[in-house]
């Protein structure tokens, strides 16, 4: 059972609103606004003597606990700027020649998009596999893997819909086809329990700012150990290199560079240490609270605020089977009432993304059975109006 009291205090600052914005961003909680800002703090304090040495401490600490969270090894966790720069560098990193074929899917988010559409210009194929009523059919995928596939690159849960993908389902075909299989998990860790050993994840990249409670400007890689050597980084500094002198990091022999045999390879330079200190302080919430728990009571909520709107008069973006759930749920709404719908959001103290004629919801673990209730009675309210506006003269 999650400790609601301890929740209530972390997140104090929104007790008065709905929030529901999960799969924009996160207003991060206590514990990750005192990491944050004691560690400029300190850099201060200290006149940043010891800012580099205690950023690194803070790296160390930050793996154990996004490790932990993930099933993964410490040393498989690297930290990035974004989930943008993830993706780059595996997909400019591996050894792929003309004729190699990576799959994606057509609505995936444009961070899991570019740097594979990109490989093209050098000769690698893509295969896009298209959507059928939002909906990702692994069949659909099964069938355009070939000899040449190398990759297959997916997001966890789609951006739009909230669509999950049956990670370990697809894994397993990766493992069978010896296919590198990378996860986009921004939407999905910190809410869901991802497994990447048990997931046959091959490498997993995530943002700071959704579901890890931190912000902007860091988040971590998962590179499985099986890989790491198949991967060669376009940036590259002592930090991620073992033949250095240790003194002024100056290289031992100027003609190879020697990489780090683990994820630290990944990692050029000194990093965010303010922004990983905040995902080390959200993350180690997630791992008190219990992620399995964390699930649980996240598709639990969905489950119920679906259960409550679905007699309404409302078309649903997000597919409703039960494997698929991942605590997103996007709605449409009638373009010509969206000055209706936000008044009606507004008017019940809920933050949600609504645009572009759709309502998308995005559930965690603060978020109680009460504010599913509250929800559901604004969706009634914007279902009156289309009801009275478009369909009533059809009873």
């Amino acid at each position: 059972m999650l400790n609601r009291e301890l929740i209530d205090y972390e997140f104090s600052n929104i007790k008065d609103i709905i929030f529901l914005n999960i799969s924009s961003v996160v207003v991060p909680p206590k514990c990750v606004q005192d990491a944050y800002f004691n560690f400029m703090k300190q850099y201060v304090e200290t006149y940043s003597k010891t800012a580099v040495s205690d950023g690194w401490k803070i790296v160390n600490s930050a793996r154990k606990n996004v490790a932990k969270l993930i099933n993964a090894k410490p040393l498989e966790i690297a930290f990035v700027k974004n989930t943008s720069e993830g993706m780059g560098i595996i997909a400019n990193g591996l050894a792929l020649k003309p004729g190699d074929n990576i799959i994606v899917f057509d609505q995936e988010f444009p961070a899991n998009l570019y740097a594979w559409i990109n490989l093209q210009s050098k000769g690698v194929e893509l295969s896009v596999v298209r959507s059928k009523e939002d909906k990702i059919v692994i069949d659909d995928i099964v069938d355009v893997i070939d000899r040449n596939t190398k990759v297959i690159a997916i997001s966890a849960v789609q951006f739009t819909t909230g669509f999950y993908i049956e990670l370990m389902k697809l894994g397993e075909i990766c493992k069978a086809n010896n296919i590198i299989f990378v996860v986009d998990g921004i939407q999905a860790v910190g809410r869901l329990n991802i497994d990447v050993k048990e997931m046959n994840i091959s490498y997993l990249v995530c943002g700071g700012y959704k579901g890890l409670l931190s912000t902007f400007g860091a988040g971590f890689v998962f590179c499985d150990s099986a890989i790491i050597n198949d991967i060669t980084p376009l940036s590259a500094n002592h930090q991620s290199v073992i033949n250095c002198d240790n003194t002024f990091k100056m290289p031992k022999d100027f003609s190879k560079i020697e990489w780090h045999e683990d994820s630290r390879r990944l990692e050029a330079g000194n990093l965010d240490f303010a922004g990983i200190a905040a995902i080390d302080a959200g993350v180690k919430l997630i791992n008190e609270l219990g992620i399995r728990e964390i699930e649980k009571h996240v598709l639990q909520l969905q489950q119920e605020l679906i259960q409550n709107i679905s007699h309404l008069p409302i078309k649903f973006k997000t597919p409703l089977e039960k494997e698929n759930y991942s605590g997103i749920l996007s709605i449409y709404y009638p373009r010509i009432i969206e000055k209706e719908v936000k008044e009606i959001i507004e008017k019940y103290k809920i933050v949600a993304t609504v645009k572009d004629n759709y309502i998308r919801i995005g559930v965690n673990f603060y978020n109680t059975k009460e504010q599913m209730i509250k929800v559901a009675e604004a969706f009634d309210e914007a279902a009156n109006i289309i009801y009275n506006r478009f369909l009533k003269c059809f009873y």
